[in-house]
């Protein structure tokens, strides 16, 4: 009898050891996967800066870590942000507007359920339906990015469906009270006073015309985010960091001399690649309008 009390004990322990142990397999799976993930998409825009290397870049932007800098999980994503000032120029001479879109930024992330690196991108399509353009002036600009894609298997791509963008679609617009050049300090000053806020970088496209004799009116395109509410908000539905983040925020001057300043609807990106949005998007979206009708109207109190 003691005899098989002594094995069943045996048979006991042994089996609570084995359980042990394939959890520890289990959590260290897990975390090789993670691991993975991540280095597939570190390993895509190695690749992306192979086929760049040609281009100016402005900015790479690494959504992933910088949102687990702050205790924030976003799916691995990574956005480059990239220009050929001629190509810029031309277009913004036609249509202000459309700095919106420039310069060229690729987005190399996997979506929250797959273990998938995919390339995400602004088409010349989606560029020439939101601001109405001719096809022809979008030429060079289609013929570069569709060289730096090639390089990527067709099945990477993340080929968005624009039947339901029209003009200015998912495009914010709010006059300025005060002169350009306030306008831009404004603005600096509002979204650098926000505590969970970076600055990446700013692109000057007067600036950029000059420096090949040509001549525009000021357009100036400010890059910044707050990566906390930004992982928040590309929790579920990485690929909005393509349009929505970093925040771009155009400041111009229009033939009348009014300046405007131009921002990205997050919702409408949200619902055009996943057909639905967040409550933090939401919330985003508001805190955004609310930050930025501030720092370009009068707000006099009597």
């Amino acid at each position: 009898m003691k005899f098989i009390k002594s094995v069943a004990l045996f048979f006991c322990f042994a089996f609570i050891l084995s359980c042990g142990e394939n959890k520890k397999k289990d959590i260290v799976k897990g975390t090789h996967k993670k691991e993975s993930i991540t280095k597939k998409v570190d390993n895509v825009v190695k690749q992306l800066d192979k086929s760049i290397s040609s281009f100016n870049t402005i900015a790479t932007l690494d959504h992933h870590r910088m949102a687990a800098e702050v205790g924030v999980y976003t799916p691995p994503s990574i956005a480059t942000i990239f220009s050929d000032a001629k190509i810029d120029v031309a277009i913004v001479k036609e249509n202000q507007l459309a700095a919106l879109d420039l310069p060229f930024k690729v987005l190399c992330y996997t979506e929250a359920d797959t273990a998938n690196a995919k390339v995400a991108y602004t088409s010349s399509e989606f560029i020439q339906k939101r601001h109405q353009l001719e096809p022809n002036l979008l030429t060079d600009y289609k013929s570069n990015i569709n060289k730096v894609l090639a390089d990527f298997p067709k099945e990477m791509i993340s080929v968005t469906d624009i039947t339901t963008v029209n003009k200015g679609f998912g495009i914010v617009r709010i006059k300025s009270d005060f002169d350009y050049a306030t306008t831009v300090q404004n603005l600096r000053d509002i979204v650098m006073s926000q505590g969970d806020t970076k600055w990446f970088a700013d692109i000057d496209y007067q600036k950029e015309a000059a420096n090949l004799d040509v001549e525009i009116r000021p357009v100036i395109l400010l890059l910044f985010g707050g990566p906390a509410p930004g992982g928040k908000a590309m929790a579920t539905s990485p690929k909005i960091g393509l349009d929505a983040f970093c925040q771009k925020l155009l400041v111009f001057e229009n033939e009348a001399g009014e300046v405007w300043i131009a921002y990205n609807d997050i919702v409408a990106f949200a619902k055009l690649y996943y057909q639905s949005s967040t409550k933090p998007q939401q919330m985003i979206n508001q805190r955004l309008k609310m930050t930025f009708t501030k720092a370009v109207t009068n707000q006099k109190t009597e």
